[in-house]
């Protein structure tokens, strides 16, 4: 199901302050991660010592959160989204976003980053070995063993996409209607392929 957001506590989304609303979106149980694409960069965010932290300014990497520098935003789990965007006009949009009601193909996209510095208050700073400059926070504590393919690592950040099919009864046509982002792990680099 996709449900458009319109108001807020009885308040119209372009009366309120969008980056604090999706910001607050975010929560342990259901929607544990944040992810947020800037001019300058990406943030992400999670829980950490059950508390929502993000990675925004952590060692000049991560990009200062504002709304001048905000493209979109999500607060995301395995249950749902909560999606914050620009429309055409420059307005934003919000969209909740579930499962209910389609086909589910389920991707584990591969994210950037073979190395990793120590973590550090719950967030690890990850790059390639082989292109540096495009460093990114996530939110989990990850060894850079497990991902250093020089140093037997076999594991990859992951990051779980739900695509919604939606069918045409009368034609029998399939296309996937939406995309939804669900998880953030640590996995195998090389995945079995559902058959």
């Amino acid at each position: 199901m996709i449900e458009k957001i319109e108001k807020i506590d009885g308040k119209p989304l372009k009366n309120i302050d969008p980056l604090v609303w999706i910001k607050a979106q975010a929560n342990k149980k259901d929607r544990p991660f944040f992810l947020a694409f800037c001019d300058d960069g990406v943030v992400w965010g999670g829980f950490v010592d059950n508390r929502f932290q993000t990675s925004e300014g952590m060692q000049g990497i991560s990009p200062k959160l504002s709304l001048n520098i905000l493209h979109q935003a999500y607060a995301f789990g395995a249950q749902d989204e909560i999606r914050l965007f620009k429309d055409e006009t420059g307005a934003w949009q919000a969209r909740c976003i579930d499962d209910v009601g389609y086909e589910v193909i389920v991707e584990s996209q591969v994210l950037w980053g073979s190395r990793a510095y120590a973590p550090e208050a719950g967030f690890t700073r990850v790059f390639d070995a082989r292109q540096h400059g495009l460093d990114h926070i996530v939110p989990l504590e990850v060894a850079s063993s497990r991902l250093d393919p020089d140093d037997n690592g076999n594991e990859c950040l992951r990051l779980e996409v739900h695509h919604l099919v939606e069918s045409d009864a009368q034609t029998g046509e399939a296309r996937i209607a939406l995309s939804r982002l669900a998880g953030l792990s640590i996995g195998k680099r090389d995945l079995e392929v559902a058959k």
